[in-house]
């Protein structure tokens, strides 16, 4: 029989299921009741589950100071909606989440390679006790943890977690006997209470099942930490229909409580992306409407005329800075830097606003009056508007419009990832003024629900971010260690628009231009469009690197790396040179000069080749040693130099043999005086170095005119070859031209 395979997003959605079942028995069933008793045993797969997977996590994670940072955001985004729920049952006792993370840093203690073992011990003894003074579970699932990460195989991790699982059962039905008569926890518990706890076993064999795949992205990265606090305040309000507390006030508050939560909840995740102006704005857009729902369920909750008026001052402080950090999010978005001075005169408005706001009940000029309305289920502010309120309007709606406009702009140039963005922000943009139309409709009786409007907002502003990304977080990521470094190094969005350059960019091309493609910049424009890889700029040899940048599976931008490679040429040319060159005379060495001549003759061009040899060598090196043999080599192989190369190609064969091609010569006359000439110049500089007379030139030379079939390299060469030889013949110290 196959065995059953579950991955991890399985394995974690039959923990949800588990936990669902647990919490739906402790607010509706009775715990004694064999309904009950069944309920919790099967909810108790969950924290065997979790604990499981926090053992793994702590294993493979590549950041576990974020892991950590994590597991403590939502243990206290959590709080609230676990006492909402449980506040009768667990007092100041903490959620699982808070549980689960005293067990990773347990694990994080006592696998630190910087901590001393006496430093261990303190710190792991003192979580230890948070979690048997606070924690929900008492030690049990720090004890699981441990049990999950040390075993070694999968036999030994199912020992020691029965093992700790029969310590937690003995412990409690121990201090249970205890307390009947000791009295010292006001729990009236049976001594078989907590036998329900050995259901933790159940979840051994699904664990035995895990292959260790991930499995599907179910609901979301964070979709196991949002439902946790979120099921709470459902299981809450299902809760309270039923025991028939819940008022229409009561209900109102809780939505907008509710909207408090998701908001903060939102914030943090924010807090999880990269570092970028992108998640700066959504931050502050995230703020704003967190001051805002604050503001607004204190506007609820007040029932006289100062506290209405603190909470519209409340209020307005927070739709101001959302508005404001929504138009800084589309100056990121659209690559539009909208000058400093423009969010200055924005901020001092907001300001000049909220003073107004705070001095109306004496000026009356934003609010004519302030008033709370008694009529209906429950009050609400009665508040007639005055000048400064539709200022006020009038200076949001400005902002809005401009935002509007500025996101239809760019969409007509816009990339596809760029339109999926603007329409995030055009959908929350709409969602900020949806409320207000929704209540001048009358549909809501009156009564405001803009939270409901800016929880919408928020969440589209966070999925833009997260989903889609956003370029500048790599560039500010990185920009302290780009400014430092050798290259010159560029980054431009998917537009190939400026988003950072480094100081060697400004070194090599100067100040770029600001808002403009690239690819049409005079010397740029070349390397972006793919028509070459390496530069000359002002004697430098520049090399070019393109690379994507992609983030969340989108093309972002692009980053260019200019390479100054001078160095690296100049190295390899005297390389090329070497291998060229003779290495005494600095003359072309064979195999060059051949290559040179055959491509002449290729072309078609005429020349004449000629072959020297130094009279009597061998006696220069006998009598007056190689130093001097080497001083009149390289003094004919000055004489040669002297001619650019467009006249004459020049060579050492070795030894004492040199030849030449004088390029486009074959008048004879004309060639004789140019041999004339190598004769009369080596002579005179033998008598120069103090060497006159101890050697002399032999030539034979022939012109291409005189060659009778195909003309080659090999036949111009012996030809003048065997011309030198007469030379040599006929007394030394001559040419012979053919």
């Amino acid at each position: 029989m196959k065995k059953l395979s579950l991955n991890r997003t399985q394995l974690k959605i039959i923990a949800i299921i588990s936990m669902v079942i647990d919490h739906t028995a402790w607010g509706f069933v009775d715990f004694y009741s064999p309904l009950g008793q069944f309920l919790h045993v099967c909810g108790r797969l969950t924290i065997p589950i979790m604990c499981f997977f926090i053992a793994e996590g702590f294993r493979k994670t590549s950041d576990l100071k974020r892991y950590i940072y994590r597991m403590a955001t939502f243990a206290a985004v959590a709080i609230i909606p676990f006492y909402i729920f449980f506040h009768e049952e667990y007092d100041y006792r903490q959620n699982i989440i808070f549980d689960l993370l005293l067990g990773l840093l347990v694990l994080t203690v006592l696998e630190s390679k910087k901590l001393k073992k006496p430093a261990k011990v303190i710190l792991a003894i003192l979580l230890f006790i948070i979690s048997a003074t606070v924690g929900g579970w008492i030690i049990t699932p720090i004890l699981f943890i441990l049990a999950f990460y040390y075993g070694k195989t999968f036999g030994q991790k199912v020992k020691w977690f029965i093992i700790a699982d029969l310590i937690t059962v003995i412990f409690l039905v121990t201090a249970i006997i205890l307390n009947g008569y000791l009295h010292f926890s006001k729990y009236d518990w049976v001594w078989w209470d907590k036998f329900y706890l050995l259901g933790f076993m159940l979840a051994l064999p699904l664990l035995y099942c895990y292959n260790g795949k991930k499995g599907s992205n179910f609901g979301g990265r964070y979709f196991f930490y949002l439902f946790y606090p979120m099921h709470f305040l459902v299981l809450a309000a299902i809760k309270a229909f039923v025991e028939g507390t819940v008022t229409p006030w009561s209900l109102y508050l809780s939505v907008h409580v509710v909207g408090l939560v998701l908001v903060l909840a939102i914030t943090m995740l924010t807090i999880f992306n990269k570092p970028s102006k992108g998640q700066i704005s959504v931050l502050f857009m995230e703020f704003g409407a967190l001051t805002y729902t604050i503001g607004f369920i204190l506007e609820i909750m007040s029932d006289t005329v100062e506290g209405v008026h603190f909470a519209c001052l409340v209020e307005y402080f927070g739709e101001y800075t959302l508005f404001l950090a929504v138009l800084y999010f589309v100056s990121v978005l659209t690559s539009k830097k909208y000058p400093s001075f423009i969010f200055a005169l924005l901020s001092i408005a907001s300001l000049i606003f909220l003073y107004i706001l705070a001095k109306t009940r004496k000026t009356h000029f934003f609010y004519k009056e302030i008033g709370v309305n008694f009529d209906g289920p429950f009050s609400r502010p009665e508040l007639v508007y005055g000048p400064g309120f539709y200022i006020s309007i009038i200076y949001i709606l400005l902002i809005s419009i401009f935002i509007l406009v500025a996101c239809l702009n760019k969409l007509r140039k816009a990339s596809p990832i760029e339109k999926k963005r603007l329409l995030y922000v055009l959908i929350s943009l709409i969602l900020c003024w949806l409320p207000y139309v929704i209540k001048l409709s009358g549909l809501t009786g009156g009564y405001e629900i803009p939270a409901l409007g800016i929880i919408g907002a928020v969440f589209c502003m966070y999925l833009c971010l997260n989903r889609l990304g956003f370029l500048d977080s790599v560039v500010l990521a990185g920009t302290n260690a780009l400014d430092h470094s050798r290259e010159g190094i560029l980054v431009v969005d998917s537009n190939y628009i400026v988003q950072y350059q480094n100081a060697q960019i400004g070194k090599i091309f100067g100040l770029l231009p600001v808002n403009r493609d690239l690819r049409r910049h005079a010397m740029l424009g070349p390397v972006f469009n793919n028509k070459i890889r390496t530069m000359d700029v002002d004697g430098k040899i520049f090399d070019f690197v393109l690379e994507p940048l992609t983030e969340i599976n989108y093309v972002q931008g692009y980053m260019l790396w200019v390479i100054d490679n001078t160095e690296h040429y100049k190295s390899m040319e005297k390389i090329q040179e070497l291998a060229i060159r003779d290495s005494l005379t600095g003359l072309y060495n064979r195999n060059h000069f051949q290559e040179l001549v055959e491509l002449d003759l290729y072309e078609g061009k005429s020349g004449t080749f000629v072959m020297i040899d130094m009279d009597n060598f061998k006696q220069v090196n006998d009598k007056n040693g190689h130093q001097c043999g080497d001083a009149v080599l390289i003094a004919l192989a000055g004489i040669l130099k002297e001619y650019p190369e467009d006249d004459l190609y020049s060579a050492r064969l070795g030894g004492d043999e040199f030849c030449g091609f004088l390029r486009g010569e074959t008048d004879k006359e004309e060639v004789a005086g140019h041999l004339q000439k190598f004769v009369d110049n080596f002579e005179k500089k033998l008598a120069d170095l103090g060497y006159a007379g101890i050697t002399s030139l032999s030539m034979g030379a022939v012109t291409t005119g005189e060659i009778e079939g195909d003309i080659s390299f090999k036949k111009m060469y012996s030809l003048s070859d065997k011309v030198l030889y007469e030379a040599k013949m006929a007394g030394k110290r001559r040419f012979i031209i053919k």
